[in-house]
């Protein structure tokens, strides 16, 4: 078993769950551990390598299904390097257009806020709920973030 270790020292040792390389496994994103007799997974030291590609890739924003793609391309014998290119211009696209997205409702805010020092406390009516928010808050600007991308 010499360069074998069971799951608790891989997961340990790749910074995470034991869970997480059960789950890992069963998406295919390690290859099958071999059992000892009794049951218990084993693993080489390869496994701990792939351990480490996939966090690093969830750092850049992969997907686990993208995670498992560029491993099927690599070792089909192909390079993953153009759909990874590919992938991560559409990452940096996204977060693009979300910044720019964040930027506009930055300025709403404090545009928003601004007005809302400038006037009287407004009163309220009895079919209001907050006069701020229903005079001067952009329309049609409530939709959330999270919403818009």
């Amino acid at each position: 078993m010499k360069g074998k270790a069971f799951i608790g020292r891989i997961a340990r040792a790749a910074g995470v769950s034991v869970q997480a390389v059960r789950y890992y496994e069963r998406l295919g994103l390690l290859p099958p551990a071999h059992r000892t007799e009794s049951g218990y997974r084993v693993y080489g030291p390869e496994t701990e390598k792939r351990l480490h590609f996939v966090k690093r890739a969830q750092t850049l924003g992969f997907s686990l299904d993208e995670i498992r793609e560029i491993l099927r391309l690599r070792f089909e014998g192909a390079s993953p390097c153009d759909c990874v290119r590919t992938l991560l211009q559409s990452k940096l696209d996204q977060v693009e257009k979300q910044i720019r997205e964040l930027a506009r409702f930055r300025h709403d805010l404090r545009h928003t806020l601004k007005l809302s020092r400038k006037l009287p406390r407004l009163p309220h009516a009895a079919s209001s709920i907050c006069p701020l928010i229903e005079t001067i808050a952009p329309a049609a600007k409530h939709q959330k973030i999270s919403e818009r991308a």
